[in-house]
């Protein structure tokens, strides 16, 4: 992992070549992620850094043999640590740590470190079980610890969701922490540090994801994927500062949620009540974790109205979807957006719940009619 292959956190990175360079490197420490999505990526930089053979300007060579092995996920001294549950192939509670899915772990890094833990999840296949760092990942913690460096440098413990650690292995951590390792880092990442214990939290020097501007975004959409500049531009203004939501729409397309989304307030605008209600039946066909995703789509799209109607009014988008943005965005001020967020807040409460899915899209469809017209009237009279 080079420093081009991750956008933005120049901050972050010129801390991390320097603690490394003045072998100032602490035994454990923590990168808090905000939703940008490079949390994970600064991780691998900051242990291919660490571990390179053959420096190369305040960067790792890419070529030496750790280089190589740190790329493939591969090398004898880096473990990695992450949550999990059963799955179909593995069901025994005796596999139940981050070694038996290894396997699974190197192939989610297909497109790179830029996932989420629902993602992870989706692609392990739990279904709806929650993954969690549980207690025989705590003895295979001390087994690796205990052990020597192959190379003789660094062990490294890299531990993705550490929020997702049980107390039994929080506490085998926490003991490590207490009574360091020589020459060997711990290294947590979490969105939600405020869910580790205080006393690990105490005891781990803390770093922020930094936030990733659009220019940022940009620039790396182009150097990496080879998209034209005002392509680059509209999905770095899609993506809203995640690197993640950026690259799946270079992997997977455009997200169907936003045409979804297109389709409903079209509808509620026309008030055509017959095609909002297949609408309806079309959307309650969605599984649970589609229908939030599409949830999220729609208050994102929502909330990208109301600041490009009242506050931010310059589009750098083109073509079809900022037409859309800059003809509906009029209808979305600060007299209906929280109601429209509650009423699809309410939605996501409904469906968790398994109220009739049928139910719950028709009658917030017919809500939705009377706040976007609520919303037309007073765009109207301005």
């Amino acid at each position: 992992m080079k420093k081009e292959d991750i956008p933005g956190q120049h901050g972050l990175k010129k801390v991390f070549t320097s603690m490394v360079d003045n072998n100032r490197l602490p035994h454990a420490l923590l990168i808090h992620g905000t939703g940008n999505g490079t949390a994970l990526a600064m991780g691998y930089f900051l242990i291919a850094y660490l571990l390179c053979e053959e420096k190369n300007g305040k960067e790792p060579c890419g070529v030496c043999n750790n280089c190589q092995r740190n790329y493939n996920l591969q090398h004898p001294d880096v473990h990695y640590i992450y949550p999990i549950n059963k799955t179909k192939d593995v069901k025994r509670d005796s596999d139940q740590h981050s070694t038996s899915f290894l396997g699974p772990w190197r192939a989610m890094h297909g497109a790179g470190p830029y996932f989420t833990v629902e993602d992870w999840y989706a692609h392990l296949d739990i279904e709806n079980k929650q993954g969690y760092i549980g207690s025989l990942e705590s003895s295979k913690f001390r087994e690796k610890i205990a052990l020597r460096s192959y190379e003789g440098g660094y062990k490294v413990f890299l531990i993705w969701g550490a929020d997702k650690m049980n107390p039994a292995f929080a506490n085998k951590v926490l003991k490590n922490l207490e009574e360091p390792n020589e020459k060997t880092l711990i290294l947590l990442i979490t969105e939600n540090p405020n869910e580790l214990l205080t006393t690990i939290l105490s005891r781990v020097q803390r770093f922020q994801e930094e936030p990733l501007s659009d220019a940022d975004l940009q620039h790396f959409l182009q150097q990496r994927f080879g998209l034209s500049e005002q392509d680059a531009i509209n999905m770095a203004f899609r993506a809203e500062g995640s690197a993640i939501d950026a690259i799946k729409e270079v992997e997977h397309g455009q997200s169907e949620g936003l045409e979804r989304f297109k389709d409903w307030m079209r509808l509620a605008y026309k008030q055509d009540m017959t095609g909002l209600f297949n609408w309806s039946i079309e959307t309650a066909r969605l599984n649970r974790e589609h229908a939030r995703l599409f949830i999220k789509t729609a208050l994102s799209v929502l909330d990208r109205c109301f600041r490009m109607g009242w506050i931010q009014t310059n589009i750098p988008m083109e073509g079809e979807e900022a037409e859309f943005y800059k003809n509906f965005s009029p209808f979305i001020d600060s007299g209906n957006i929280e109601y429209f967020m509650e009423l699809l807040q309410e939605a996501s409460f409904h469906i968790d719940r398994n109220v009739n899915e049928r139910i719950v899209w028709y009658d917030t469809s017919i809500k939705a009619v009377r706040f976007i017209h609520a919303g037309r009237k007073r765009a109207a009279q301005a």
